[in-house]
C-alpha cells in the first residue's frame, strides 16, 4: 500500500515511512498540548479567585509550551523528521531554526514548571521560620537560573540555520557536553525538590497516611528523571548521524513528553478537591469533605458544668450576679435541599450552607436584659465563630 494514502484511499496528513517520522512528532506534540491545556484549565477553575505566584508561573509555562509547539509545527511543515537527502536546502534552514527555537522555548517551559511547584511549596511554608523557607527560595532561584543558563549555553557559538545540517558539529561544537551539563542540573534540582517535600511533610504534625499522600502528590515528578536521561541518550546520537534532521525526532519526542509531564505533575498537588470528587485517593483513603456533602446531624461539642459563683453582699446587687448553671454547644448543618442532590464541590471556596448564629440566654435575674447585645459588644466571643464556617451554631443554657 502506498504510504502516502490511508486505508480508505484518502491522502495522509503526515505519512510515516522509513525516511519520514514527522507523523509521530505531529501526534505527540498535539496530544501534549491538549493534555497540558486541559490540566491547567482545571487548575484555573479550582483556584479561581485564589491565584498565587505559582499559578502565574504555570500559566507562563503553558504560554511557552504553546509557543514551543508552534515553532515545532513550523519545523514539521518545513521537513523536520525527514531525511536530509529528500529535504531542499531552503527548508532545511527553516527546519533548523524552528527546531532550535522549540528546544529553547521548551527549556523555559520546564524551568517555569519547576518554579511553579516550588512556589506552591513556598505558599505552604508561609512565614514559617527555619531553614526550609530559604532553602526553597534558593532552589527556586537555581531552577530559574537553570532555564535561562541552558538557553544561553545552547546558543553560544552556534548557528541556528545549521542545527540539523550535516556539518552541525563544526558550526556548533561540544553539543553532547552542553546537554550533559543541562541534564545533570535538571536531575539534581528534581531530586532536591522531592527531598524538600519529604522533609517538609515529615515536620508537620499529621498522620503517616496523610504524610504519604503529600509525598505521593509531589512524587509525580520523579518520572521526569527517567525522561530526561532518555532525552539525553537519544540526543547524543543525532549530531553525528548521516541524517540529523531525521535522527533528532526521537529526542524531540521525549522533550514533548517531558514538557507535558512537567506541567501536569506541577498541577497534581493542586487537584485534591477535584480528585476527591472521583474518590481517587492516590492509594490512600481520603477524609470526607464537609464542603461536598450537606449534613443535618446535630453534633454535641461540649458541655460545661458551671456552678453559681460565690459573691459578696456588695456584689450581689450587681446586674451580672445571675450566672448560668450549665452550658452546651451544638452544631446543626443544614442544606437547602437533599444533600445527595447537591453537585460535588471541586472548589474549596464554594460553600453550600449558610451561617446562622443564635444565642439563647436564660437568667432568673431581672437585670439580665443585657443579653446578646452586651455580650457581642464585649468582643469576647464573636471571633470564635469564623465567617467561613457554613453551619448553624446554637448556644443553649440548661439549669
Amino acid at each position: 500500500m502506498d504510504p502516502e494514502t490511508s486505508i480508505d484511499g484518502l491522502p495522509r496528513f503526515s505519512p510515516v515511512a522509513f525516511n519520514d517520522h514527522a507523523g509521530q512528532l505531529w501526534i505527540v506534540s498535539i496530544l501534549s498540548l491538549i493534555y497540558t491545556v486541559l490540566v491547567v484549565t482545571a487548575r484555573a477553575y479550582i483556584k479561581y479567585k485564589m491565584f498565587g505566584f505559582d499559578d502565574i508561573l504555570i500559566a507562563l509555562a503553558l504560554v511557552f509550551h504553546l509557543a514551543q509547539s508552534i515553532a515545532l509545527f513550523v519545523g514539521l511543515d518545513s521537513g523536520l523528521g525527514k531525511f536530509n537527502s529528500i529535504t531542499p536546502m531552503e527548508q532545511l534552514a527553516t527546519s533548523s531554526k524552528s527546531t532550535l527555537a522549540a528546544v529553547i522555548l521548551g527549556l523555559l517551559a520546564l524551568s517555569l514548571a519547576k518554579c511553579s511547584l516550588l512556589g506552591l511549596i513556598l505558599r505552604i511554608i508561609g512565614s514559617r521560620s527555619g531553614k526550609i523557607r530559604p532553602f526553597c527560595i534558593g532552589l527556586m532561584i537555581l531552577s530559574g537560573a537553570w532555564g535561562i543558563g541552558s538557553c544561553v549555553v545552547l546558543l553560544v557559538k552556534c548557528r541556528a540555520d545549521t542545527t540539523l545540517s550535516l556539518d552541525n558539529l563544526k558550526k556548533c561544537p561540544d553539543q553532547n557536553k552542553r546537554w550533559a551539563v543541562i541534564t545533570a542540573i535538571d536531575i539534581f534540582t528534581e531530586i532536591l525538590t522531592w527531598l524538600l517535600t519529604v522533609r517538609l511533610s515529615w515536620t508537620v504534625n499529621m498522620s503517616v497516611t496523610h504524610k504519604c499522600q503529600v509525598v505521593m502528590a509531589f512524587s509525580f515528578r520523579i518520572p521526569l528523571i527517567a525522561l530526561s536521561v532518555c532525552h539525553l541518550a537519544y540526543f547524543s546520537k543525532y549530531p553525528t548521524s548521516a541524517e540529523p534532521q531525521f535522527a533528532v525526532t526521537n529526542s524531540l519526542l521525549f522533550q514533548q513528553a517531558m514538557i507535558a509531564w512537567s506541567l501536569i505533575s506541577a498541577t497534581v498537588p493542586n487537584l485534591r478537591n477535584f480528585l476527591k470528587s472521583f474518590s481517587i485517593g492516590m492509594g490512600f483513603p481520603l477524609p470526607v469533605d464537609a464542603s461536598i456533602y450537606g449534613s443535618n446531624t446535630v453534633y454535641a461539642l461540649r458541655s460545661l458544668e458551671n456552678t453559681h459563683p460565690q459573691v459578696t453582699p456588695s456584689a450581689a446587687a450587681a446586674p451580672t450576679a445571675g450566672m448560668v448553671a450549665s452550658t452546651f454547644v451544638s452544631i446543626h448543618g443544614h442544606s437547602d435541599s437533599d444533600p445527595r442532590a447537591q453537585p460535588r464541590n471541586w472548589r474549596p471556596d464554594q460553600v453550600l450552607n449558610q451561617n446562622r448564629v443564635s444565642h439563647y440566654f436564660h437568667n432568673n435575674n431581672r437585670d439580665s436584659s443585657l443579653g446578646i447585645e452586651e455580650d457581642f459588644r464585649t468582643g469576647s466571643r464573636e471571633m470564635i465563630i469564623q465567617k467561613e464556617v457554613a453551619w448553624s451554631i446554637t448556644y443553649g443554657d440548661h439549669h
